[in-house]
């Protein structure tokens, strides 16, 4: 019996970390890219649109890696012209190098065109994206506008159509407009349609002001690859990011941590922070029943209304908590007077001291902080500003990691070993006469297990020293004589 319950105890206390691991939903990202023959027509800065999307694509997907499971799709599918896309890449874990892969291979100069709305179609009967256990995104990238040949302007908004089907089933979907040639009208509403649109941005504006005021537009405008590559991190930003919903959502092994929010009262503002998917705490005053204390506790701007006394009568008044003191009403014409000679609370400080009377000590003090590393916050407790809860910079070491923070990985001194150097995480050595790490073979020829490969000749370093041959042939010349 002692057994079975000390078994119950340790798995109760495994299964908060249990359900942790359970929670944490790795999002996933279909990236539908436009391989129209405009990409590789048109250039910036010496390179073809297709250069800088490759670019900045492979940067993406290695970058989030991990955090974000990534598929690919381009459009138009082979032979070309107006073929709807195909999925190149199945959306899953590690598909990174894949995705970089099928990225290798350029469209062709002419022939190319753009069935946005066809392909964004296709999408919707991808099964991979209708996981009800993840959340599900397409990031959109187009240099142009709804085109086939001959162009058909009813065609110009289906890709909204095409959209809005996938926001019914949960996808939302982000849109880039890569270079100046795209359809702002077109790309805008999709942006709106996707329920990824940029911070105050017009979903009424029309062409025109949309060409003239970038700020207007809810799709993301990117003009070279500086542009696209902050967008992409944006938009992956935004997907990775912590939600109040009681999910670990950027799996750190963490649910709703960090989350907070302004909040409010009839009596004023506050914050409140997230706390298994919901809202709690909220540091306003609370609204209470009017009493007789000097005191607008109902905050419906007046202070106790209802209240009469006889005169001469006193009672006290205020708060006796804290660094506050109580004071004294005295009834006039037959109401209270205010409250005389009392203490009253003032704003928190972090001094140990209850400054604001509410019964808690330096309580909801926060302010922010920094490391070399990134922000965070330090909080009050005793008079004492805690420690900052922002990464700490550590001593550099070969791992691939920027340790201590300065904006260089694996940089600085005495890393490895001697006579080893530190490249891509690890540590190798640099002995220029032991090329291949002390095997026998230093062009790496040999079959794994083996020093040499047949018909090859020893190396310097195996051959019989020459000054050793000569003495030899000297000594058997003296020999040969002496006989003689």
């Amino acid at each position: 019996m002692r057994f079975l319950g000390m078994l119950s105890f340790c798995a109760v206390l495994l299964l908060p970390s249990f359900a942790k691991a359970q929670n944490c939903s790795v999002p996933k990202v279909l990236i539908v890219l436009d391989k129209s023959s405009s990409m590789v027509r048109n250039q910036v800065n010496g390179q073809t649109l297709w250069h800088w999307a490759n670019e900045a694509l492979s940067q993406l997907v290695t970058t989030f890696d991990g955090r974000i499971d990534f598929g690919l799709m381009m459009f138009p599918a082979p032979p070309g012209q107006c073929t709807a896309g195909q999925i190149n890449v199945d959306v899953g874990a590690g598909s990174a190098t894949d995705i970089i892969a099928a990225l290798g291979t350029a469209p062709p100069y002419s022939g190319n065109y753009t069935p946005s709305y066809q392909t964004l179609d296709l999408v919707s009967s991808y099964s991979p994206l209708q996981d009800a256990s993840s959340q599900n995104f397409v990031i959109f990238i187009s240099d142009g506008w709804q085109w086939c040949d001959p162009y058909d302007p009813a065609t110009r908004f289906l890709s909204v159509n095409s959209v809005t089907a996938l926001q019914n089933l949960g996808i939302k979907t982000a849109v880039i407009g890569f270079y100046n040639s795209v359809d702002y009208l077109g790309l805008n509403r999709m942006a709106v349609q996707g329920l990824m649109p940029r911070a105050g941005c017009s979903s009424s504006a029309t062409f025109d002001e949309l060409q003239a005021d970038p700020s207007l537009r809810c799709y993301q405008q990117a003009d070279n690859f500086t542009e696209l590559t902050a967008a992409l991190n944006a938009i992956a930003t935004t997907i990775t990011a912590e939600e109040c919903n009681g999910l670990d959502d950027n799996c750190d092994g963490q649910i709703d941590e960090g989350l907070f929010r302004a909040c409010s009262t009839a009596c004023g503002s506050g914050i409140e922070q997230c706390v298994n998917g919901a809202w709690v705490g909220c540091s306003a005053q609370q609204v209470f029943d009017e009493v007789c204390n000097d005191r607008d506790d109902d905050c419906d701007g007046e202070i106790d209304e209802g209240c009469s006394c006889q005169r001469g009568d006193t009672r006290p008044c205020g708060l006796d908590a804290g660094a506050c003191e109580l004071g004294q009403q005295i009834c006039e014409n037959g109401i209270w007077t205010e409250c005389r000679n009392a203490v009253w609370p003032t704003v928190e400080t972090c001094n140990a001291v209850d400054d604001d009377c509410d019964g808690f000590i330096d309580n909801d003090l926060y302010e922010a902080c920094s490391t070399a590393c990134g922000s965070g916050v330090r909080i009050c407790t005793s008079g004492s500003w805690g420690a900052c809860t922002a990464k700490s910079p550590t001593t550099e070491v070969c791992n691939a990691v920027d340790d201590d923070c300065n904006g260089q990985i694996d940089d600085g001194e005495n890393l490895c070993p001697e006579g080893e150097q530190c490249i891509e995480g690890q540590c190798h050595s640099d002995d220029p006469g032991d090329p291949d790490g002390g095997d026998g073979d230093p062009k790496a020829t040999a079959p794994d297990g083996c020093s040499c490969t047949a018909g090859t000749a020893p190396g310097p370093g195996r051959a019989l020293p020459l000054g050793l041959l000569l003495a030899a042939a000297f000594l058997m010349a003296l020999r040969r004589r002496s006989r003689k």
